[in-house]
């Protein structure tokens, strides 16, 4: 009889435990960037109270006798699913349309010349592993005044730009590194060979421009004057297994085990979904769902409390039973 009570006390422990995952769904439904999480329950353990025995030429066979202890949850799984874009009218925020993930991280150190785009390939004390950067699906990424490109957090974001030291105007021959993995960042001013620091900058300094997104993740920056320029691409990371994905605060991701062997991609490439630029990506939150959800846990909560509120009274009246 006891039992039926601690059935109900581990069945209430994980209603309340999808509760809490419902309800961080609903509070995060105008979250930018946010996916939805499911909670799954699963059985807990039995006890045998008669076990099977096969037939034999007189008898037939008997199948096992077993009383179960409630549940337990088995699993919360993030939800990947491409939610809808949300218009924002600003040139350089951008959502991935399909698989990937923006890459952002703390600004490279001295003797750093970047982060290997690929997991474990790192060269030794030249390069970082891409397990040292977030993972995130907000783009809405701006300029600071140091020419970095950063998202709302003030994260620099990585992709892939011109050798380390390269000046504007670009030097003739000057290449994209897919190799390599660097902050994007607006080049400073080199003087003319009249020493004019022109192109709207001493030289040195930072230039005033503006900067936008295509859907191949190329950012271009815009001079006053009318001038462009591609200043690199802006990677996209292919995660084989996002569900393993550590969730961290502010909409990040960390890289843990059982992920896969993490990659940087332009987007587009590598199984990554190109982007959709001035917009961002609203929360996968199904809200009709969620309330349904709800409802159903909210039921199975009451159910597992009567459990309780019965086993009691039997309790009760076994304890004040007269002979």
């Amino acid at each position: 009889m006891v039992r039926s009570m601690y059935a109900a006390i581990a069945g209430l422990k994980t209603h309340q435990s999808k509760m809490d995952v419902i309800g961080n769904n609903i509070s995060n439904c105008n979250t930018y960037g946010y996916k939805s999480s499911r909670a799954t329950f699963q059985e807990a353990m039995y006890t045998t109270t008669s076990h099977a025995s096969g037939g034999t030429d007189s008898f037939g066979g008997t199948n096992s006798a077993q009383v179960g202890y409630g549940c337990s949850l088995a699993s919360i799984d993030k939800l990947f699913e491409t939610s809808t874009p949300a218009a924002t009218g600003k040139a350089s925020d951008c959502m991935i349309v399909g698989q990937g993930f923006f890459l952002v991280g703390n600004k490279l150190g001295e003797d750093i010349k970047g982060v290997n785009p690929k997991q474990g390939a790192a060269e030794d004390g030249e390069q970082l592993d891409i397990s040292s950067l977030k993972l995130t699906r907000v783009g809405a990424f701006d300029k600071d005044e140091d020419g970095y490109i950063v998202d709302r957090s003030g994260y620099v974001v990585y992709g892939f730009s011109y050798p380390e030291g390269t000046t504007f105007p670009l030097p003739d021959g000057a290449a994209i590194d897919k190799t390599n993995l660097v902050p994007m960042k607006v080049p400073e001013v080199k003087s003319d060979t009249q020493g004019n620091g022109g192109l709207n900058g001493e030289e040195g300094e930072v230039p005033k421009v503006s900067i936008s997104i295509d859907n191949t993740g190329v950012v271009t920056a815009k001079m006053p004057s009318g001038e462009t320029f591609a200043l690199g691409i802006i990677a996209v990371a292919n995660v084989p297994n996002p569900g393993a994905l550590e969730a961290d605060v502010n909409s990040y991701y960390n890289i843990g085990n059982n992920t896969g062997v993490v990659e940087a991609f332009q987007p587009g490439d590598g199984n990554t979904g190109k982007l959709q630029t001035a917009c961002l990506e609203m929360a996968n939150v199904d809200i009709a769902n969620e309330f349904a959800e709800m409802i159903t846990t909210q039921r199975g909560f009451q159910a597992n409390t009567r459990i309780i509120t019965v086993t009691d009274q039997m309790l009760e009246e076994l304890v004040n039973m007269k002979r």
